[in-house]
């Protein structure tokens, strides 16, 4: 589909192309999951406006899906999102005789519509939705999760009205789960960002200098297009990862505002070539914002700001805001491997390799430092843009550096280490 209708150019061309390619799609998504009776009547007219409420929901499920799962579809989604925006314009929605959208169906939604919304604030709710730690030993683990299992059957027991009308045993333990659920993926991508920033704060003093360990950086130096002495990168780092952080817990909010700004009629996209190809430029006025508010909470956690602050949407830098939160879903995918090298390197207990560790790199801290070091210079440098317009410390142009980091990783003298401890690449498991 977008092979197709990018490559036409006269705009009464491109509306043709447009209605028939998304007739097409909507039309196999219908006969795939419509009855014997259906599959004729379509045979027939081809008309799909009869189908219009089981089109939306099946499409609502798609948003609400990838909204739950952020890792997954990362390449899918985005085209899915520029399907639906060309559907919703006026004149293929009038040419098709119904609109697609439909609100993303939320807890909140589910329990309004059966009168059971102060289950939300309800006490018990706080422990029946917030992930357990991995506890030690197995017996705490344990003890923890029946109690967790416990909470959530009570409040099933206090709010549910049976099988008849209203809220059903398994709608209400479906909502709490799925609050639970989005609790975990918070949880865990925050505390990975977490996790490498005590890293930061244990090996590195910024008051401090262990040479050969200095975190400055000068522009035109290894890559660098920023300089910095080692105490301001330590504190751009420091408020980059806070950053980093701060959106994590606030992703499933943001996933929502993109959707919302992505099929807004009212701030069409323009299809251009932003010189990293051609790509849909569209303003995102709610993710602005609410990155705006991210930035400024950010900076009353680490005081004075180093760097721009300045958050690029519907640019050439960052087309729209689906390309913007595409960036932040990767934080974790920049960081895991890396921690799990500088776990391996502790653990390991195998004489040969920490004979090789000990010869190569003077031992295990000095090796953990090394690898730390290069990439709070390195994946902080301000590098990976086109140009020197491009690049720097604004607040994309800090994941923009950290990517440029990861293409880089075959070059690094520590890259041995890190395919024994099993790394495939920065989009690989871990």
């Amino acid at each position: 589909y977008q092979r197709r209708v990018h490559g036409v150019s006269k705009p009464s061309k491109l509306l043709q192309a447009q209605l028939k390619y998304a007739h097409s799609i909507l039309l196999g998504l219908e006969v795939a999951g419509a009855h014997t009776q259906s599959m004729k009547s379509l045979q027939r007219d081809g008309c799909l406006a009869g189908s219009a409420e089981y089109i939306q929901t099946q499409w609502e499920y798609a948003r609400r899906y990838k909204i739950m799962n952020p890792d997954l579809m990362r390449s899918e989604y985005p085209k899915f999102i520029y399907l639906t925006q060309d559907i919703i314009r006026e004149q293929v929605r009038e040419q098709l005789g119904f609109s697609i959208k439909k609100d993303i169906l939320t807890v909140q939604d589910v329990l309004k519509a059966v009168n059971k919304i102060e289950m939300l604030e309800d006490p018990l709710m706080k422990i029946a939705t917030t992930p357990v730690p991995l506890l030690k030993p197995i017996s705490r683990l344990n003890q923890a999760l029946k109690r967790k299992d416990q909470v959530v059957k009570d409040i099933i027991r206090k709010y549910s009205s049976g099988y008849g009308p209203g809220l059903s045993p398994e709608l209400c333990e479906l909502c709490i789960r799925s609050i639970d659920d989005a609790n975990c993926y918070v949880r865990d991508n925050a505390h990975t960002v977490d996790k490498m920033a005590a890293l930061l704060k244990e090996l590195f003093n910024p008051d401090r200098i262990d040479e050969p360990f200095s975190l400055a950086i000068d522009v035109g130096k290894d890559g660098s297009r920023l300089s910095h002495d080692h105490r301001n990168q330590y504190r751009f780092v420091l408020q980059s990862l806070t950053l980093w952080r701060n959106v994590a817990r606030d992703m499933f909010r943001l996933w929502y505002l993109v959707e919302q700004d992505m099929m807004d009629e009212t701030c069409p996209y323009e299809f251009r070539n932003t010189g990293q190809g051609f790509q849909r430029v569209q303003q995102s006025p709610r993710v602005y914002n609410a990155m705006v508010n991210l930035v400024e909470v950010t900076k009353s956690e680490v005081g004075d700001w180093i760097g721009s602050d300045r958050v690029h949407i519907g640019d050439n830098q960052v087309p729209n805001g689906m390309v913007f939160i595409d960036k932040y879903t990767q934080v974790n995918r920049i960081i895991n491997p890396i921690l799990k090298t500088i776990e391996m390197i502790e653990k390991e207990v195998d004489p040969e390799k920490k004979l090789y560790i000990s010869s190569i790199f003077g031992g295990v801290d000095a090796l953990k430092k090394l690898i730390l070091c290069d990439f709070f210079k390195h994946g902080f440098d301000g590098s990976g843009g086109d140009n020197m317009m491009d690049a720097g410390s604004c607040i994309d142009g800090r994941l923009t550096s950290a990517w440029n980091w990861c293409q880089n990783i075959k070059d690094k003298p520590f890259y041995p280490i890190f395919l024994l401890s099993g790394f495939s690449s920065f989009d690989g498991e871990f």
